[in-house]
Order: C-alpha cells, then structure tokens, then sequence
C-alpha cells in the first residue's frame, strides 16, 4: 500500500456503528425430544471480530477492510441504550436503526423435525438487506435391518461346511440422530454475513 492511498483512505475514513440484536429461536417441531439451546449473545460477540473485515471504497477505485482506518463501533441490546438513548430497540430494532442511521444485524435459529437454519441478515441505514448468511444442519436417519441369521458349522468327510438360515425379516428400526446447534455454525453463519461484504 503506498503512502498516497493511506492518505486518502484516512481522508474517507469513517464512524460505522452496528447494532445486533440477541439471537431468537423459532420452533416448529412436533418432535418434543429435540432440544435446540444456545446464547443469545454469540451474534453480537462474532460481529464484534468480524465486521472490521467488512470492506468499503476507498476513494479510488479500489477496497479497503474498515479494520485499516474507520471506527466500527459494535453494540449490543445492553449497550445500545448509551450510544442512542432515546429507541426502544427491544420493542423495534430495524426501526431505530433506521431512525438513527446505523446498520443491523438479526439472527434467527429456526428448526423443525428434520432441520435445523440459523440465519443472519445485515440491513444498511435505510433498512435495505445488503448480505444474509446461513448454516443448516439436518437430522440424520438411519434403518437397522431385522432378520434373524442362523449360521450353522459342521464338520464330516468333505471337510467343513457352513449353513446360513435366514429367519422371518421383520419391519427395520429407525434410529434419528438430531441436529445440534453448535458454536461453529453461529460463528460460521456471522463470519459468512461479513468476511468480504462490501459496504457504502
């Protein structure tokens, strides 16, 4: 990088403030032995680390990440209330954003039976969706065959002999392995929705 487009990058530099909400969970299962369980906060902690490798022009032509000059400022719905005080951003997040002209960030973990997505959404200042990213994971099922096998050894003049009888195959057994939530796909999903977004 020469010294002349760190200049003008700094000249460009900029304040982005990004609010993130806690994570929600929606349940359509019918299944009640799955159990999806997770920190709400994990969003707001990877996007701490990664929106700063989100990029935006840099004056001239090209991109630069906003971890090279620009002040990413990154709050949470216990910190938001010290930045800008006056938006309830429990009861209507996307709103205040809007209202007070910074990004957000959503997640939602919804799961049904067979299917577990985690998704997360980036508006701009004008309550546009400029990236989403998601993870799924799906339950996996396997069929265990019934039959009983007899298998009978004798042994005479012709040597050894082996018999095989099969018995009546009954109805096979399903066994469900359940989905899991997982620290990796929250981070996996969050690193997704900013490692090379590019943002205005």
């Amino acid at each position: 990088m020469t010294i002349f487009s760190l200049l003008v990058g700094m000249a460009f530099a900029g304040v982005y403030d990004i609010y993130v909400s806690p994570m929600t969970f929606n349940s359509l299962q019918q299944n009640q032995q799955i159990v999806v369980n997770h920190d709400n906060e994990d969003p707001y902690y990877y996007t701490s680390i990664y929106a700063r490798h989100a990029k935006r022009s840099n004056g001239s032509g090209g991109y630069q990440s906003l971890i090279m000059t620009d002040e990413v400022r990154v709050f949470s719905h216990k910190t938001i209330k010290y930045a800008y005080p006056y938006c309830d951003y429990d009861l209507e997040p996307l709103k205040c954003s809007v209202e007070n002209g910074h990004y957000y960030v959503e997640t939602h973990v919804t799961f049904n039976d067979n299917q577990m997505i985690v998704r997360a959404t980036l508006y701009d200042k004008d309550a546009t969706i400029i990236n989403s990213s998601s993870r799924t994971d799906d339950m996996v099922i396997q069929w265990i065959r019934q039959q009983e096998v007899t298998i009978v050894e004798t042994e005479g003049r012709m040597g050894k002999q082996t018999m095989t009888h099969y018995g009546k195959e009954e109805l096979p057994l399903k066994w469900e392995i359940p989905y899991e939530l997982l620290q990796k796909d929250v981070q996996q999903t969050l690193m997704g929705l900013w490692i090379g977004i590019k943002m205005d």
